[in-house]
């Protein structure tokens, strides 16, 4: 787990608390977040692969607090809109 950078996690899950399970077996790790009261809140398997670089830990960090904001229902009005901008379906026009 060279490049996990716990301040990090702490910092970006405010004020849920980060905490990682033993490494298993296959190289990869549990992160657990909990909240005030200690119950889980969430939990994610975090790769070997996830944890090669820090640019690619810092992509998985953003990417869990992507899903935290959309399972809370706040995401950013820029993330909305890329959203709403790319939902668009294609239509089949036979040649």
């Amino acid at each position: 787990m060279r490049y996990v950078n716990f301040d990090l996690l702490e910092k970006a899950f405010h004020p849920l608390r980060p905490s990682l399970g033993q490494r298993r077996p296959d190289g990869s790790v549990v992160l657990t977040l909990a909240d005030s009261n200690d119950e889980m809140a969430y939990s994610r398997v975090i790769s070997s692969d996830e944890v090669v670089s820090a640019e690619v830990f810092g992509q998985v960090v953003e990417g869990v607090r992507r899903e935290l904001c959309v399972r809370a229902g706040s995401l950013s009005s820029e993330i909305r809109k890329q959203l709403v901008d790319n939902a668009g379906v294609m239509s089949y026009i036979p040649v």
